[in-house]
């Protein structure tokens, strides 16, 4: 917002130099920028933030400097010399869709002569960016720059019917606006339209087919206010972007249509002649009422830490143009005005006398004690899985959740989560499957040359349902490529396999008491055939992991990279109780080792011997650890030692007791134990 001072001054006194009046509306919240020197006069570059579209304007900016200084604000007083004649019997104004247009406004001017403006006007609007057009046009362009409210004048003459009607537009109608381009309009469009057609995008542009000439004599000067979500819709929409709708959509003050449309009757009346007819055409359904708000002494010293005079409390408001009517000896009642629709609690009330009281006289105190935080068990699990990942050489990240539906249709069957108005095609949905957010960062580092890479990501997934809303999950999402270990002088480098992975995520599971944990093959549209398992517990599927799709690695052109995956469903993992740690004294006693030479069906999982030695519950029985796999064929064994469709397992377990030294014949016992258990499993010993 360009701010001319000498405007400024029209409405305040400003007694102070402009490095300084720059530096002060800083303390207030208006950043002025830069100024600049046009002629006799310096313009100001004020940053006005969305929520204070009270202060696009000369005469809001004025205000707050009135209540920085405590200067007297010059009121809006603009007296119209009417003729006898009644605007009404000229024009007429019917409103179709007052949710989106809650006030329309308008005066007819008759007898009107369009030429240039004065070198006055010229100089003032060229001195805040605005362009000389004439004299009716600059006009309302001023009143924009002074009141900050927008205003349209059409020639009545070109309106059919002499009538303006307020209405949704009609999907496909066509308007050529007054920048020369021919748009089609939408339904959400709002639109003025006369008896036949439009002839505005409404709070955006005016028509060219009205617009005003050299030839027009009678004009229809509006005054309006505009839902501000329709005016935001329509301007995106149309990919125009207007001095009106910058107001409109921000929230313009419904109570200034009335006031800047007798300023601007009173200025076009001076600038082009005519006579302003009798009356305003107001159409005003449905007046908007501001309701009051209570605010307390102790509320104010308890939020800002000090006590604030009565007065400077009742000053500073009423100056900002509050009403504000003292009850009893502990607060007020305050009505905040029309103009601020951002103050709706108590608490905006205090915001607004603490920027006029200056946070640099609020005091600086230290609370006596730390607030107590106490964190959440859902959330110290979260810390311990993170934790894990990180010691393991893991990174997170957080991508956005968004995806190109084709995309997620590639690693998972669950339906997404279509959005109504998507950024683009490649973040058209919410995505039902994290996987292809973390191999999209795996790419974005492989293609910057980061080889090694071991990230993770504690995110959320949401699949379409055919009723209600859509289904929401947690997952925990883990890629890796490259070295596990990098080569040096002393060993090659050694690459990341499906076994590392495997054994981080037994970490992250290890840190839960999960009953009955078990690992077995598994499948998933995106992972290689036979390179893919899952931990499961009890009946519910944990994790599932495996190598990235060749094919899919191609697509993504992943450099021929091993791209290893994990998912792993979150929620079910937090319902589980973390794992307290215990601790068992280092027995003083030797461990026995015995080694078992097995022979066992290809189609027997590790993890089912495993199971049926630990389910023998044998006291002493310290470890179970694969030493040695041979296949069928070994030349180092005698032919047909290995049958076909089995393997050769060298079985090393471990028994020690905390409390005597074990007898030969109580580990041969035992032994044979764990012999007769692997039996029913089609295992043998070998030879």
């Amino acid at each position: 917002m360009k701010v001319s001072l000498n405007w400024l001054k029209e409405f305040v006194e400003v007694p102070v130099d402009t490095r300084r009046l720059k530096a002060d509306l800083v303390s207030i919240g208006l950043n002025a920028e830069s100024s600049q020197a046009v002629g006799e006069d310096i313009v100001l570059d004020v940053e006005v933030t969305s929520n204070r579209p009270d202060c696009l304007s000369h005469y809001g900016v004025a205000r707050e400097v009135a209540a920085l200084y405590r200067k007297r604000l010059a009121p809006l007083e603009f007296i119209c010399k009417e003729s006898s004649a009644p605007a009404s019997a000229e024009a007429s104004i019917d409103i179709l869709n007052p949710k989106l247009c809650a006030r329309y406004c308008g005066r007819v001017i008759r007898g009107v002569e369009v030429k240039p403006s004065p070198d006055w006007l010229v100089r003032r609007l060229e001195a805040v960016g605005q362009r000389s057009i004439n004299n009716v046009a600059d006009v309302t362009n001023y009143v924009l720059m002074e009141l900050g409210h927008p205003l349209h004048a059409f020639d009545l003459t070109r309106l059919e019917g002499r009538k303006v009607i307020v209405r949704s537009a009609k999907a496909g109608e066509q308007l050529q606006t007054l920048d020369g381009v021919s748009r089609t309009l939408v339904a959400t469009d709002l639109v003025i339209a006369d008896a036949t057609r439009p002839v505005a995008l409404a709070g955006v542009m005016g028509g060219e087919k009205s617009e005003i000439s050299d030839n027009t004599q009678t004009i229809l000067l509006e005054s309006a206010w505009f839902d501000p979500v329709s005016i935001r819709r329509t301007s995106k929409s149309q990919g125009l972007h207007t001095e009106a709708s910058h107001r409109f959509e921000r929230g313009a003050d419904i109570e200034m249509a009335p006031v800047a449309l007798d300023r601007a009757a009173v200025l076009i009346a001076q600038l082009a002649g005519g006579e302003i007819l009798r009356g305003v055409i107001d159409v005003y359904p449905s007046p908007k009422i501001r309701t009051f708000i209570e605010l307390h002494r102790s509320e104010i010293q308890r939020v800002l830490g000090a006590e604030v005079p009565w007065e400077e409390v009742e000053r500073v408001l009423r100056t900002l143009g509050f009403q504000v009517e003292r009850r009893g000896t502990e607060g007020w009642r305050v009505t905040p005005p029309s103009f601020r629709q951002d103050v709706e609690r108590k608490i905006d009330l205090i915001e607004e006398v603490a920027r006029h009281y200056g946070y640099n006289r609020l005091p600086s105190r230290v609370r006596p004690a730390p607030p107590r935080l106490i964190a959440g068990q859902t959330r110290n699990k979260e810390l311990e899985i993170s934790s894990t990942l990180v010691a393991l050489g893991y990174r997170e990240i957080i991508p956005s959740a968004m995806i190109d539906p084709e995309e997620n249709a590639k690693f998972t069957e669950r339906p997404p989560v279509p959005l109504e108005n998507p950024l683009s095609q490649d973040a058209a949905a919410m995505r039902s499957s994290a996987v292809p957010s973390m191999v999209h960062t795996l790419k974005w580092n492989l293609d910057r040359y980061r080889s090694d890479l071991r990230l993770f990501e504690m995110g959320r997934v949401y699949s379409a349902r055919a009723k209600g809303l859509p289904e929401e999950r947690r997952v925990l999402v883990l890629g890796a490529t490259g070295n596990r270990e990098p080569a040096s002088i002393y060993s090659a480098e050694k690459k990341i396999d499906f076994h590392d992975l495997k054994g981080d995520i037994e970490e992250v599971l290890d840190c839960f008491n999960l009953p009955d944990l078990r690992f077995e093959p598994a499948a998933a549209p995106y992972l290689e055939k036979g390179s893919a398992g899952r931990f499961v517990s009890g009946e519910a599927a944990l994790a599932i992991l495996g190598s990235l799709r060749a094919d899919l690695a191609d697509e993504y052109k992943l450099r021929g990279r091993t791209v290893w995956l994990a998912a792993i469903e979150l929620d079910a993992l937090l319902s589980a109780a973390l794992r307290q740690p215990s601790y068992k004294p280092i027995s003083k006693f030797p461990p026995v080792e015995r080694d078992f030479s097995l022979v066992i069906p290809r189609s027997t999982p590790y993890g089912r011997l495993q199971e049926a030695i630990r389910g023998l519950g044998i006291e002493e029985l310290r470890s179970v650890a694969p030493v040695e796999r041979r296949l069928p064929g070994d030349k180092e064994l005698p032919e047909g030692a290995i049958p076909p469709g089995h393997v050769s397992l060298l079985l090393r377990i471990t028994f020690q007791s905390p409390t005597r030294t074990l007898a030969s014949d109580e580990v041969e016992t035992q032994s044979r134990r764990i012999v007769a258990a692997l039996g029913p499993l089609g295992v043998q010993i070998r030879g």
